[in-house]
């Protein structure tokens, strides 16, 4: 499957008073999704960061997904012996272009509505399928032969 990588530390998450402690990072896709012709199911992806803080979590890119797609990220706290302590599950939606990115970068709720229309000159980053971008100069919204082009990404 084609992933993109998100790299991050865990002093994103909450600073520096976390040296010396031992996360987990759980990554677990919202439902289970489908994007050329592969179902993506909803099992977490875990990842340790290295003894620096640094890690890579490699995803699957949510932004070319059949229906809303983000990852929930959750924070496993464990012990010197690597026995679970506690968790902390912020309601955070992790959306994933083709490239990847920043942990810290990537967060933000995905709009609720799935038929947005984006109202510009130039088209949308990373449009999600059947997004709909309505090109047009608002600056000549009086101007009657200002006839504005309306585009839709298709899932193909």
């Amino acid at each position: 499957m084609a992933t993109a990588p998100v790299v991050g530390n865990v002093t994103d998450v909450a600073g520096t008073h976390l040296n010396g402690k031992i996360p987990e990072l759980h990554f677990t896709l919202n439902s289970p999704n489908a994007k050329a012709g592969k179902v993506i199911p909803t099992e977490p992806l875990t990842v340790q960061p290295a003894s620096d803080g640094s890690f890579t979590a490699s995803l699957e890119t949510t932004t070319d997904m059949m229906d809303d797609a983000w990852y929930t990220v959750s924070i496993q706290w464990l012990d010197a012996a690597g026995n679970y302590v506690k968790a902390d599950f912020p309601d955070w939606q992790l959306q994933v272009p083709s490239g990847g990115g920043s942990f810290s970068n990537l967060f933000g709720k995905p709009p609720k509505n799935t038929r947005m229309v984006y109202v510009s000159l130039t088209p949308p980053d990373n449009p999600r399928p059947f997004t709909l971008w309505l090109k047009a100069n608002p600056a000549d919204d009086l101007d009657p032969l200002n006839t504005w082009d309306l585009y839709e990404w298709r899932n193909v």
